[in-house]
């Protein structure tokens, strides 16, 4: 342990780290044998309760909840909201996901570097500053949601409810900090056929085939994306075709084809940037084919995220990650989504940092157990210097 961390009960944390992990959260949008987020939840606000902390256990619908965590300051000033997820992706392909198990410094588990060791530090952190009596002056919430896997339900209500000064959303980072991540975009373009006998060419219209010019634009510019449009952390935009659907029978002439196409965004980019990308797209095939005809439609949208590096909680988290591990963090950025953006767009400058560890949303996953003490005694060092003045 270094010695900045010996303020953490480090058995404590370990110990919850274990029995949430052993907890299924597995998200029931996901998975319709998820367990949602009630018990884990349950869990951390026994926890809660145990330390001496205020809490608030809050329905969202049958098995999802969100719990918030309240450390109070004693005057009006600086506030801190803290985010972790509950919710995991699901086991199927794991062997024993919810053992725990404990090999080499890593714990094994489903939801062990996403993101349980960081629900572990941020109540080793809260029971750090009241077993040594820290009187803050502002506010500080610790805000464990659900739902962050599939339609962030969770944070999204937490921001309609809550306004801090700032906040640190404890994603894995390999306690690096992160101040930007890639967003995405969702959508949903149909073409239109005409249904036809398939010995009858001469009046059917195929959809899928039409669907196939629009499918070679996207090639095109999904080549050439990557070149075009890039960020110094969080890398290139992208463009892809995850889902198809066309035809309804052998020998008929497809009626309709339905593809998605994902756009993983930069910082910087809108949703109506992309819609202006895929609609000149579709109208360069139509300008070539008089029988094409393609309707556009947004799907699913998620903001991508950067906050300045000299934002005051960036600096604070610099500082103080730098005095728990003897070395200054690398400022990165991550390639996928995360609820900082949520909470950045809400006017709330957010940063990012969670422990080491591997196998996000893979077969095996671990997080190293050193990485999440350190994470809770940099959450305390930060807490003491941005709400304890």
């Amino acid at each position: 342990m270094n010695k900045n961390n010996s303020i953490i009960d480090e058995e404590f944390v370990i110990n919850t780290l274990k029995e949430l992990v052993r907890i299924n959260s597995v998200n029931p949008s996901l998975d319709k044998n998820g367990n949602g987020e009630e018990e884990i939840g349950l869990y951390i606000e026994n926890i809660l309760k145990s330390i001496q902390v205020e809490s608030d256990f809050m329905l969202l619908s049958p098995k999802r909840v969100n719990i918030i965590g309240a450390l109070r300051g004693s005057a009006k000033s600086k506030s801190l909201m803290i985010n972790a997820h509950m919710d995991t992706v699901g086991v199927e392909g794991m062997h024993e996901p919810f053992s725990a198990k404990i090999k080499d410094g890593k714990l094994y588990g489903r939801g062990a570097y996403d993101m349980k060791g960081s629900i572990a530090a941020m109540l080793g952190t809260a029971k750090a500053i009241r077993d040594n009596n820290i009187t803050l002056s502002g506010d500080v919430l610790l805000t464990f949601v659900a739902d962050e896997e599939y339609e962030s339900i969770g944070t999204r209500d937490i921001i309609k409810q809550y306004k801090t000064d700032a906040a640190i959303v404890t994603e894995p980072t390999d306690l690096q900090i992160c101040i930007g991540h890639r967003g995405f975009g969702v959508f949903k373009i149909k073409t239109r056929g005409k249904i036809a006998h398939g010995g009858r060419h001469r009046e059917g219209i195929d959809a899928n085939t039409k669907m196939g010019l629009l499918l070679a634009e996207i090639d095109t510019f999904a080549r050439e994306i990557p070149i075009e449009k890039t960020h110094p952390l969080c890398g290139e935009a992208s463009l892809h075709v995850p889902l198809i659907q066309g035809g309804q029978s052998l020998f008929i002439y497809s009626g309709e084809c339905v593809i998605k196409v994902e756009r993983r965004t930069l910082p910087g980019e809108k949703e109506e940037d992309i819609l202006r990308e895929l609609r000149g797209m579709i109208d360069a095939v139509s300008k070539k084919d008089k029988d094409f005809h393609a309707e556009l439609e947004p799907f699913i949208w998620r903001d991508p995220y950067e906050v300045s590096k000299n934002a005051e909680i960036v600096q604070t988290l610099t500082r103080s990650a730098t005095k728990t591990m003897g070395r200054k963090p690398s400022y990165i950025g991550h390639s996928w989504w995360e609820d900082s953006a949520l909470i950045g767009n809400a006017g709330i400058d957010t940063v990012i940092i969670g422990p080491r560890g591997g196998g996000i949303h893979q077969q095996i996953e671990w997080v190293d157990i050193q990485s999440v003490v350190d994470l809770s005694g940099i959450l305390y060092e930060t807490i003491i210097e941005y709400c304890g003045n």
